[in-house]
C-alpha cells in the first residue's frame, strides 16, 4: 500500500540513544514506584510513604486521565510542550515538599503532584506512538522498562522501607531525567506525523482496529490488577517487579540474540500470567504458592505494558488522530472497573484471583487473533508513494509479477527507505533470493492484496484502498489460498511471517 502520509510519517519516527530512553523510563517510576501506590483506589490496602494522609485520588486520577485525552484530541501539536510543563510543575511541587508546609498546604502539593503525574501517563503514550521507531519502542518497554521496574521493585519493598525524606530524593532526580527527555524532544512541525484525513484514500482496518482495542483494554485492565494482587502478598510487589523487570530485559535479549521477535514471546508470558492468578486463588488454600504466583503475574505483567508497541504497528498502515486518546480513555476505564472490582471482592479476595485467571484466558485468545498481524507490520516496508494512484485499471502482465511489501528476509530488517523504486528486474533477481516458489507464483496485485490481508483489512477495504471491486478482491483471494495453501487470513498472515522466520 502506496501513500505519501504513510511514507513520510514512518522517515519522521526517531530513534533516540539508549541514554534518552532511560530518561524517558523514569516516568515509569515516577508513576508506578510512588503514584499507584499512595493510597486505597488502586489497591486493597494501599501503599503510601507520605507523612499525611490523602483521600479522593480515584477522582483525582480520573480528572487527570480526561484532561489528558481532551488535551491530546484538541493540542496534539502541543504535547510535547505540554510534557515539559507538567515536569516542571511536578519539579516544583515536589520542592515544595522539602520545607515545614502547614498541613493543607502539603496536602494540596502533594495532589497537584498526583495530577500531574496522571495526566502525563497519556502523553508518555504519546510519544511512543507518534514519535518513536517500532525498534525505538521496542529498546524502550523491554530495556529501559526493565531499568525502570527494577528501580520500582526496590522502593516498594517491604524489608526495607521507603521513607518520606527518601521518597522526595529520589523523585527529584527521577523527574530531573525526565526533564531532559522532554527537552530532548524536537517540537517543530515537520517532526510530528501528519494524521489521515477523508480525501487522503486510506482506509481504516477496522477489525484489527477493535482487536487492538479490546487487547488494550484488557492488558491495561491486567496491568493495574498485577500490581494490586501482588501488593496483597508480603514483598509480593518487590518479587512481580523485580520479575518483570528481569523477564523484560530476557525478552530483549531473545530478539537481539536468538531472533525471537518479542512479538512471539508475548502470548507465553500472558499465559503464565493467567497461571500466576490461578496459583493466587489456590494460595488462599495453600498459602506457599503466593510467592510462585507473584513470579508468574510479575512475567505476565510485561506482556500487558506492550501496548504503544500495538499502537505503533497501527500508524504504520492507518496513523489515526484518535488512536492515543482512545487508548488512554480504555486505560482509565480500566481503572475505574479494577477498582469497582476490588471493591466488590473485598471480602472474597479468592474470587477475585480466579475471576483474574479468567480475563488472562481472554486476553491470549484475543492476541493470538493479532499477532499474525503486528508482526506483519513491524517488518513490513512502507513503499515509495508511487506518482499517481493505482486505480487498479492496470493490466496485469508476466512482468507484473514482482515483490513489493511481502519480504522475507532471515533476520528482522531495519526500515530502510530509500527515494527511488527499484526496476522490476532488481525486484525479481531480490525475489529469487528471498522466497519460494509459492510466492513468486503470486502476480504484483495479488501480491498487494495479499500485503493487505496480511496488514488486517477486509475485503471490502481492500477494494476501498485499491480502487477495485470486492468481487475482485474476493477472486484474487481465492487464487492466493490455492497458490498459498491456505484457507484464511489469519493462516496467510502466517504463512509470510513464517517465511520471514524461517529463511
Amino acid at each position: 500500500m502506496s501513500n505519501s502520509i504513510l511514507f513520510n510519517n514512518q522517515q519522521k519516527r526517531l530513534n533516540p540513544p539508549m541514554w534518552q530512553l532511560l530518561c524517558f523510563s523514569m516516568f515509569c517510576f515516577w508513576q508506578m514506584g510512588f503514584i499507584y501506590f499512595m493510597g486505597p483506589a488502586l489497591n486493597i490496602d494501599g501503599r503510601t510513604p507520605l507523612p499525611i494522609s490523602i483521600d479522593n485520588v480515584a477522582t483525582l486520577i480520573a480528572v487527570a486521565y480526561i484532561v489528558s485525552i481532551l488535551f491530546m484530541l484538541i493540542f496534539p501539536k502541543k504535547v510535547v510542550f505540554a510534557g515539559r510543563l507538567c515536569t516542571l510543575t511536578a519539579l516544583i511541587t515536589l520542592f515544595g515538599l522539602f520545607f515545614p508546609l502547614d498541613v493543607n498546604i502539603l496536602r494540596f502539593l502533594i495532589y497537584a503532584h498526583i495530577f500531574v503525574c496522571c495526566t502525563m501517563i497519556g502523553f508518555e503514550t504519546f510519544i511512543m506512538v507518534n514519535f518513536f521507531s517500532e525498534k525505538a519502542t521496542i529498546r524502550h518497554l523491554t530495556i529501559a522498562y526493565g531499568v525502570s521496574m527494577l528501580l520500582i521493585s526496590v522502593v516498594q519493598n517491604d524489608f526495607i522501607p521507603i521513607t518520606f525524606p527518601v521518597f522526595r530524593i529520589v523523585t527529584v532526580f527521577a523527574l530531573i531525567f525526565l526533564s531532559v527527555f522532554y527537552f530532548s524532544i524536537p517540537t517543530d512541525n515537520n517532526s510530528f506525523p501528519e494524521y489521515v484525513k477523508k480525501n487522503d484514500n486510506l482506509t481504516a482496518p477496522k477489525k484489527l482496529l477493535s482487536g487492538t482495542f479490546i487487547l488494550i483494554f484488557i492488558s491495561s485492565l491486567m496491568t493495574v490488577s498485577g500490581a494490586s494482587i501482588s501488593g496483597e502478598v508480603y514483598n509480593g510487589v518487590f518479587v512481580s517487579y523485580f520479575t518483570a523487570a528481569a523477564i523484560s530485559i530476557l525478552i530483549y535479549v531473545l530478539y537481539k540474540k536468538f531472533n525471537i521477535h518479542p512479538f512471539r514471546s508475548i502470548s507465553v508470558s500472558m499465559a503464565f500470567g493467567g497461571v500466576g492468578f490461578l496459583l493466587m486463588y489456590a494460595a488462599a488454600f495453600m498459602p506457599a504458592l503466593s510467592y510462585v504466583s507473584c513470579v508468574l503475574i510479575g512475567i505476565g505483567m510485561v506482556p500487558c505494558a506492550m501496548i504503544p508497541l500495538y499502537c505503533v504497528m497501527i500508524m504504520k498502515s492507518y496513523p489515526a488522530k484518535y488512536l492515543t486518546p482512545v487508548t488512554i480513555s480504555l486505560a482509565l476505564v480500566a481503572v475505574l472497573v479494577q477498582s469497582s472490582m476490588v471493591e466488590v471482592f473485598r471480602d472474597i479476595p479468592s474470587i477475585l484471583n480466579l475471576t483474574y485467571s479468567i480475563i488472562m484466558v481472554i486476553l491470549v485468545v484475543v492476541y493470538l487473533q493479532l499477532e499474525p498481524h503486528f508482526l506483519y507490520a513491524f517488518k513490513r516496508n512502507i513503499p515509495v508513494p508511487d506518482s499517481e494512484p493505482d486505480t487498479g485499471n492496470k493490466q496485469e502482465t508476466d512482468s507484473d509479477t514482482v515483490i513489493n511489501n511481502i519480504q522475507i528476509t532471515s533476520t528482522v530488517p531495519d526500515i530502510q527507505l530509500t527515494s527511488t523504486v527499484p526496476e522490476n528486474r532488481e525486484i525479481i533477481n531480490n525475489v529469487g533470493d528471498k522466497t519460494d516458489d509459492m510466492l513468486k507464483a503470486l502476480t504484483k496485485r495479488e501480491l498487494e492484496v495479499l500485503d493487505l490481508i496480511a496488514c488486517g483489512y477486509s475485503n471490502s477495504e481492500i477494494a476501498k484502498t485499491l480502487f477495485i471491486s470486492e468481487h475482485t478482491v474476493n477472486d484474487y483471494t481465492k487464487k492466493i489460498y490455492k497458490k498459498l495453501n491456505v484457507h484464511s487470513r489469519y493462516a496467510a498472515a502466517q504463512f509470510v511471517n513464517n517465511k520471514n522466520k524461517d529463511q
